[in-house]
């Protein structure tokens, strides 16, 4: 060992003050462990500090609840018991559980306002309550003026003498009469300092302290209490700019520090607002079970439960930010908040178990015969299901997997327990939706970064979702969808699918840029205290982005009505330069479907016959030229191979062994052209999306922001594999290319150089983008991707608009129906015989949701007017676009944004286990990454026949 290194101190890390445990300094409380002497302590005569009277607790204390928190005194009917740390943490969240029900209801009453108060002042009728005068405070007319007018602006105090004058506060006593009560002391922090306040206890010391709006530490014989003024104004900053609690208490700390606090208040400030955070969320879901059912589904604007041919559009994706260490402890206690949206655990892990049982039943009992729907040929880390079971050795949460609908509106989420990205994850959410809305007529539209792969699971018969698969539509979201191979945009990019309108599905990853910056505070947190923090979290953003959902419909509103004007003016220019109309589009796009018909695995008849045969030509050459025994006894075994598959093709379409195709047959020659033409076809949009990647990253070394060392070495190994595959790349456009060469066709595709590739000006991609084809009527290949990208634009912006409209309607119902009920409960309460005040703190309560749903009833009102003004009165000005401008240029400004640099690293693609497989390649296959890039969703790859 280094003896250097015994005396270092280290980082200096906030924690809680200690007590020494030695026997010379028996039970002395630590205040800086880097002292030496009697100043590592604290003092034991308090006298002798001048700022005695701001001390939280007094030292006459000897059972401190922040330094020995084992030990909770008895009193009326709760336990305490003294044994170890966590038996003191589990009586700790016990007795919270008792108390609970008690402060539920004197919360409640909180916000009841007393009618016949009397001025404190002269004992006139009161006409206000001022929070800031002090608790329970009331005035008239005339001493409000006199108190607020001139003197009282902000209730701020500075004292002639440098030394803390000691203040005593007394807390009026809240029965009447002439009672006697115990009088207890307690330090009240809040946000103008710390004191230490006497008052009587009329009814128990914590609920006493609710009532004048204090929350307790602890709930037995609390000796701190913290305002709710406090406990609201972190509330925001956690939700809203994700404050951590020991951030908050150095803050607070830092203000107060002429106060002399000595103590440290983490631990009792964490404990205390957690349980006060689960009270008042306990409220908020007690006025809304009043107005909603469990039927009801989240977002108010997309379709309901009961209503029928609804199309129900969904988005999935799982978040690995939200991590939680293994070292952070285990659950004490039950959730505090309630399970919203946030799935129980133990209900997943029982409908995975019955899955598994199902599956196997199935397999012996199920000849499926069902034809499969083809995978996507890249390969993704998300898809590799053995890869998902793997455990960590840090790491119990790993993160979590969710849902919203096509608004971004949260639905349904699980936790990831030390579990990776599993389709039954897609699928429990999924089946809990479709028993959502039973009826038939109702189908989802599901969005997923691997729908491709997960619409293949879904269709073989261990799925659960097998016996209903015909309810369920699949699409790729449009940020990850340019990093499917082209036969999968094909079928599941967004834009080509309908009913879906313009939804991207990319919600979910703006929801985790907000959840995201959770993740430093809730992977050292217990289990159920950080679902709880991101269950509120989720509740919050939730409600905001429903309180906002007509002005975002009115903006996608605008935005699709852009989109269709811009799209008809191109379409129509190119129907008068070149004849392109809807009939010619649709054409070209079938002529797109049947080119996916290029891979080894779809090719019958025919085309399967020339491929086996040019394979067995291709042997035989090779045989010729090998140089040893085990080199020739390996291609001997191949050629063997391709004799029996090209046999077993000669029978099947009746074609003699005499008269077996050869290099010198016409018919040979004919399906030899389409071959190659084919492969270049495939290769050169392979090439495109490295170029396209190999400019992002490149562009990300150079950019404005200092990305660091150790990111840059990422991006440079990521670079030199991306260059790599360009290199295969090219040696198999090359080879094809000379084939065609020697055989006299094909002259249209250029020679293949790295510069000219990884440049999208250069004469390269100029040459095939001007490229015509016999079977598209001699236009250039750029027209007819043009054509076909905003003809798809025009398609979905109409159905945007449709949407959208309906959307409207259904969220301006969904707000009349709230007030009305709001109005119907007042009205009930307000006629009910037992007016007690936990009964008017309810009437409080709800006229301020009252007022809520009225803004919002009135928001949503004012967007159907603007929506009705906008069709009428459109003038939204349509910017001339050139027809010929070369698509490699949009996507280079689109790479060059620099806004994708976060989500590429959503999307990892593992290595491959087989080469990049192209018909009867004679490279060798490499086992290189294969990354495919992604661009920004408006346009669309379409590989052109």
């Amino acid at each position: 060992m280094n003896k250097g290194n015994l005396n270092k101190k280290g980082k200096i890390s906030y924690r809680p003050y200690l007590v020494s445990s030695n026997k010379k300094n028996a039970k002395k409380v630590v205040i800086n462990r880097y002292a030496k002497g009697s100043n590592k302590y604290r003092a034991k005569n308090l006298s002798e500090n001048i700022y005695k009277s701001t001390e939280i607790v007094d030292e006459d204390r000897n059972n401190d609840e922040w330094i020995d928190i084992d030990i909770i005194k008895e009193d009326e009917n709760y336990s305490s018991a003294k044994n170890t740390y966590k038996n003191a943490q589990k009586n700790l969240s016990e007795n919270w559980r008792k108390i609970s029900p008690k402060l539920f209801d004197i919360m409640i009453e909180n916000n009841a306002i007393n009618k016949d108060s009397k001025c404190f002042k002269c004992n006139s009728p009161a006409i206000c309550y001022c929070l800031d005068c002090g608790l329970n405070t009331y005035l008239c007319l005339e001493c409000n003026t006199l108190y607020h007018k001139d003197i009282n602006l902000f209730h701020r105090k500075v004292f002639i003498s440098i030394i803390f004058d000691k203040e005593e506060i007394k807390l009026p006593q809240l029965c009447t009469g002439f009672c006697e009560h115990e009088i207890k002391e307690i330090s009240i922090i809040n946000l103008k300092g710390i004191f230490k306040a006497k008052f009587p206890t009329c009814e128990g010391l914590v609920e006493t302290l609710i009532r004048h709006k204090l929350f307790p530490s602890t709930p037995i014989n609390p000796q701190v209490a913290f305002s709710f003024e406090l406990f609201d104004i972190y509330q925001e900053l956690l939700l809203e700019a994700h404050v951590s609690y020991l951030s908050f208490c150095r803050v607070l700390e830092s203000l107060f520090s002429d106060q002399d606090i000595t103590r440290n208040i983490y631990y009792l400030f964490k404990s205390a607002f957690h349980q006060y955070l689960g009270l008042k969320t306990m409220i908020e879901n007690t006025i809304n079970k009043l107005f909603s059912s469990k039927s009801q589904f989240n977002c108010p604007a997309c379709p309901q439960p009961e209503e029928k041919n609804s199309k129900i559009i969904i988005a999935l994706d799982a978040n690995f930010q939200l991590k939680r260490m293994k070292s952070a402890g285990s659950n004490i206690g039950e959730r505090i908040i309630e399970e919203s949206f946030i799935l129980n655990q133990n209900k997943y892990d029982e409908w995975v178990q019955n899955s598994i049982n199902l599956s196997s039943l199935n397999t012996l009992n199920i000849n499926n015969n069902n034809a499969q729907i083809n995978v996507c040929d890249s390969h993704f880390k998300a898809a590799n299901q053995t890869k998902a079971n793997l455990k960590s050795n840090y790491l119990d949460d790993t993160g979590i997997f969710g849902s919203t609908c096509r608004h971004g509106i949260p639905l349904k989420f699980i936790n990831l327990k030390g579990i990776g990205e599993r389709f039954s994850l897609a699928e429990y959410i999924l089946s809990d939706l479709h028993n959502m809305f039973y009826e038939d007529s109702s189908t989802f539209i599901v969005l997923y970064d691997i729908a491709c792969n997960l619409h293949s699971h879904v269709e073989k018969s261990e799925s659960r979702l097998f016996p209903f698969k015909s309810r369920f539509n699949w699409c790729v979201s449009i940020f990850h969808a340019y990093a499917h191979s082209m036969k999968c945009q094909l079928n599941y990019h967004p834009r080509a699918c309908n009913s879906i309108g313009l939804t991207d599905g990319e919600s979910l990853e703006r929801l985790w840029s907000y959840l995201g910056r959770f993740s430093s505070t809730t992977r050292y947190m217990r289990p159920h205290h950080r679902l709880d923090i991101l269950e509120k979290g989720i509740q919050h953003i939730s409600r905001k982005m429903i309180s906002n959902l007509a002005c975002n419909l009115v903006k996608r509103f605008k935005n699709a009505y852009k989109i269709m004007n811009v799209s008809v003016k191109i379409l129509k220019e190119m129907e008068q330069m070149h004849g392109i109309d809807e009939s010619k589009i649709l054409y070209y796009i079938q002529c797109q479907y049947e080119s996916n018909f290029v891979f080894r695995q779809h090719l019958i008849g025919k085309e399967l016959y020339f491929l086996n045969l040019m394979e067995l030509h291709l042997y035989e050459i090779e045989i010729s030229k090998a140089n040893s025994e085990r080199q020739l006894e390996s291609l001997k075994r191949s050629r063997s191979l391709y004799i029996k598959k090209v046999e077993k093709c000669e029978s099947d379409l009746d074609i003699p062994e005499s008269k077996r195709w050869n290099p010198f047959n016409p018919i040979y020659s004919k399906y030899f052209h389409d071959y190659c033409e084919r492969n270049l076809d495939l290769i050169s949009d392979k090439l495109r999306k490295f170029r396209n990647e190999y400019i992002f990253k490149n562009s990300q070394l150079y950019n404005q922001d200092h990305i660091g060392h150790k990111l840059t070495l990422k991006i440079k190994s990521s670079i030199k594999d991306i260059s790599k595959q360009i290199e295969i790349n090219i040696s198999y456009y090359e080879y094809f290319r000379l084939l065609a060469q020697e055989n006299s066709f094909c002259k249209d595709y250029p020679k293949a150089i790295f510069n000219e590739i990884v440049n999208h000006t250069s004469d390269f991609w100029q040459i095939l983008d001007i490229s015509i084809n016999d079977k598209m009527d001699n236009i250039p290949r750029i027209v007819i991707f043009n054509s076909i990208k905003n003809f798809n634009n025009l398609q979905r912006s109409k159905e945007e608009i449709s949407l959208i409209v309906q959307e409207l309607k259904r969220l301006y119902d969904f707000w009349m129906n709230y007030k009305i009920k709001i109005e119907n409960k007042l009205q009930q309460l307000q006629q009910f015989n037992e007016k007690t005040t936990k009964n008017y703190g309810m009437i409080c309560i709800l006229m301020k949701y009252y007022k809520n749903v009225s803004k919002n009833l009135e928001n949503c009102q004012i967007a159907l007017n603007k929506i009705e003004n906008y069709k009428v009165n459109n003038t939204v000005q349509v910017v001339d676009v050139p027809i010929y401008d070369l698509i490699n240029e949009i996507e280079e400004d689109n790479l060059l944004k620099g806004d994708l640099a976060e989500n590429l690293t959503e999307l990892e693609i593992c290595d491959n286990e087989e080469c990049i497989e192209y018909e009867g390649e004679i490279v060798d296959k490499s086992k290189d990454c294969e990354e495919e890039i992604i661009t920004e969703g408006e346009s669309m790859d379409y590989k052109i026949v």
